[in-house]
């Protein structure tokens, strides 16, 4: 448990003093969303992920450093190493999770002048934990790909992917509101109140088989 907090304290360690730039980017936004209403309902998106991409840079800052070839000069079992940058990445993404979630309706209590309704709490919250799923499911492929090709390569890859998801899952939704006979509106109901649950468990247990590829991966890798 030791060693597993001490190389969680090492990725926070490395990203400090990037906190000016996260702190910037999320004062931007703050002001855009007061001068503009419809970025509000981004910034339960837009801040997580600043948070997640700080997550994921720290594959860089470790290649940059070599810091794989130090840690391994002690006795740490490479399993560790992988569970802690497993760990470090979820938290900075639940961090940006809920600081977003928070940003939000603090930003629509000063706009609107009065507690946000069921309504809007309802459609933040959705919006926030969907946002949480799919960043989830972008990481389970993200940082295997990462310990297989390396944090330059990996970012390469990593773009192709995610616009082949976007325009996967576009055509998914399309295709399955053209079979169902449903429109867009019918279509985000069923998702705020079946499918998130089924895909939130499914993102679970693909985090589950990424880290244990990644595990793999890395024990096999020469550092």
């Amino acid at each position: 448990m030791n060693v597993l907090k001490g190389l969680v304290v090492k990725d926070f360690q490395t990203i400090k003093s990037y906190k000016s730039t996260v702190l910037f980017m999320i004062v931007i936004f703050i002001v855009c969303a007061f001068l503009n209403g419809d970025v509000t309902n981004f910034l339960p998106i837009f801040i997580p992920l600043c948070f997640e991409m700080l997550g994921i840079s720290s594959f860089s800052y470790d290649n940059l450093a070599n810091a794989d070839k130090y840690l391994l000069t002690f006795p740490i079992d490479k399993k560790d190493i992988v569970k802690a940058r497993y760990i470090y990445i979820l938290m900075f993404t639940l961090l940006g999770t809920v600081l977003g979630f928070v940003l939000t309706l603090l930003v629509q209590r000063i706009k609107i002048s009065n507690v946000p309704d069921k309504e809007c709490l309802s459609n933040t919250l959705a919006i926030i934990i969907g946002s949480l799923i799919a960043m989830m499911f972008l990481q389970a492929f993200q940082i295997s790909i990462m310990y297989k090709f390396g944090a330059e390569k990996g970012r390469i890859i990593q773009m192709i992917m995610i616009v082949a998801l976007m325009i996967g899952v576009s055509f998914i939704a399309t295709a399955l509101m053209n079979v169902l006979n449903i429109s867009l509106d019918s279509f985000i109901i069923i998702l705020k109140n079946y499918l998130l649950a089924i895909l939130g468990i499914s993102v679970m247990m693909l985090y589950i088989v990424s880290f244990v590829i990644s595990c793999k991966i890395y024990e096999k890798k020469e550092i």
